[in-house]
């Protein structure tokens, strides 16, 4: 993994009874998939070709020296004042907790702090945070085998009518536009 988010979701203590039918998110993967608002679109590129200029200058063949840790943009979307309605423009599943965490010995996880998360398919998974009714980050999880799949004319949709665009900090690209 070439690239982390400098910035983790606030966690609180999981109790069992709330994680029953949490979707669980690995912590390096926080915001890895991430819509963004189009009026930061600059910014993003920019901070795309320095990961890819990274990529090149730390990759071994097997993996990377080191991680760049993203520190922009560390407000997500709340600036844009989006309604948590807006997940509703595009059809999921039921709205479940999201937990976020590490695997292996020792497991870690917690409850992400106004977190939530629906399903778009088996494998493909919309999550983020919310306060007060607005949208604080909202990103894009998908299995490692899954592409850009059905769920994609869904989330073009809602990328034009919310003016956002879907960042792939990993792949340095940015996969949709409003």
């Amino acid at each position: 993994m070439p690239t982390i988010c400098h910035v983790a979701p606030e966690t609180i203590p999981n109790g069992s009874h709330q994680s029953a039918n949490a979707i669980h998110l690995h912590e390096d993967d926080w915001r890895q998939i991430e819509f963004i608002a189009a009026t930061d679109l600059p910014l993003v590129e920019h901070e795309m070709a320095e990961i890819e200029a990274f990529k090149r200058s730390n990759w071994t063949g097997v993996g990377f020296t080191s991680v760049r840790i993203r520190k922009e943009r560390p407000d997500g979307l709340c600036p844009s004042r989006l309604p948590f309605s807006l997940i509703d423009s595009i059809p999921h599943g039921p709205i479940q907790v999201l937990t976020i965490g590490t695997i292996g010995a020792p497991k870690r996880e917690e409850v992400v702090k106004g977190g939530f998360a629906v399903r778009l398919s088996a494998s493909v998974f919309l999550y983020g945070r919310q306060s007060e009714g607005i949208i604080i980050d909202l990103g894009l999880s998908r299995g490692p085998d899954e592409k850009e799949a059905d769920e994609m004319g869904s989330l073009l949709v809602l990328c034009k009518k919310f003016n956002l665009g879907i960042a792939d900090w990993c792949a340095s690209r940015v996969v949709a536009r409003p």
